[in-house]
């Protein structure tokens, strides 16, 4: 079926500033809207609500999202094709899914775009008024032979007007297809007029899901806005920690700032021929200092360093304390 539906359709040439985009947002596998864009050229965006085949989609089309197309945020008229292939069923509401699928993503699709509207003949009639309304320049055709007798699936193209209308005679002709015999869709070669579809400007363009995926959220922020800036993603995502050495050999008070800021919280030195454990602590002590009155004790509050060290080959342990005796 992709193949009779492309040949009605002319092939785009487009990159570097413009874009042709497609939209499929009952995409399942993403098989036939794959298919249309290799025959015709475009990018891909696709929705599907089986976590199975959304799995498929995202592998086949360039732009993919997990959910009902009613639970995500598209951008209007950012699209040139909207390929629609709704359930067969009726919505929450008790309303035909195909009709709301239609009005709900007509938005979509910019002024000038092409509807490729796959659905059962007879479901026609309900959305006659809407088609002939939104679209012009409609035409339809039924499912070959073959294919035909199991859904009774029909092909309807339009073109989508710059502003809805109210056009009687249009209605009158949709409401005729839901019933009366349709010709099938022509194959490559019997199609005396193409139809275009349109460019427009390249560049990203809104479609995301309501919900909230953490990790699809820190993606974007690291591609894009105030994350991309050079200092702060540094700060954020610092790079491996890599081994320095110090300019001059540390003194006393160097090791004891080290132990208070945690460097050397239980940590593993391995030379080569020793392989030690080492953990520091800092901790207040009180002394006493001189006083001029000698029936006054006068103290005072110091910080006092110890490091313990254990050996992992021998098991000696070793502790190198500055203070003389511990609280």
């Amino acid at each position: 079926m992709g193949a009779r539906i492309a040949a009605l359709i002319r092939p785009v040439s487009h990159g570097g500033r413009v874009a042709v985009r497609w939209l499929d947002p009952c995409a399942g596998t993403g098989a036939a809207l794959r298919q249309l864009a290799d025959a015709i050229g475009g990018e891909t965006f696709g929705i599907e609500l089986e976590a199975d085949r959304y799995e498929e989609a995202a592998g086949a089309l360039d732009h993919a999202l997990p959910g009902s197309a009613f639970s995500t945020r598209i951008e209007e008229g950012a699209f040139s094709c909207l390929f629609l292939n709704p359930p067969y069923d009726v919505d929450l509401d008790a309303k035909r899914a195909e009709h709301t699928f239609l009005t709900g993503t007509t938005k979509v699709l910019r002024p000038g775009g092409l509807l490729i509207y796959v659905v059962q003949q007879r479901r026609l009639a309900l959305s006659a008024r809407y088609l002939a309304g939104h679209y012009r320049d409609l035409a339809c055709w039924r499912f070959p032979d073959g294919l035909f007798e199991r859904f009774e699936q029909v092909v309807v193209f339009g073109t989508k007007r710059e502003e809805a209308v109210s056009d009687a005679a249009g209605r009158a002709t949709v409401e005729s297809w839901a019933s009366e015999p349709l010709p099938a869709l022509p194959v490559a070669g019997d199609v005396k007029q193409l139809r275009t579809l349109p460019v427009m400007p390249a560049g990203d363009v809104l479609f995301t899901s309501f919900s909230f995926d953490p990790a699809e959220a820190a993606a974007e922020a690291r591609r894009s806005g105030v994350w991309t800036h050079a200092p702060l993603i540094e700060r954020l995502w610092p790079p491996e920690e890599r081994r320095v050495r110090p300019l001059m050999p540390l003194r006393r008070g160097h090791l004891a700032v080290m132990v208070a800021a945690g460097f050397l919280d239980s940590i593993v030195l391995d030379s080569g021929r020793q392989r030690l454990l080492v953990k520091g602590r800092t901790y207040k002590v009180w002394v006493p200092v001189y006083s001029p009155d000698p029936e006054v004790e006068v103290e005072r509050e110091v910080m006092r360093t110890s490091v313990t060290v254990l050996d992992l080959r021998s098991g000696a342990v070793e502790v190198v304390d500055t203070g003389a005796a511990r609280p």
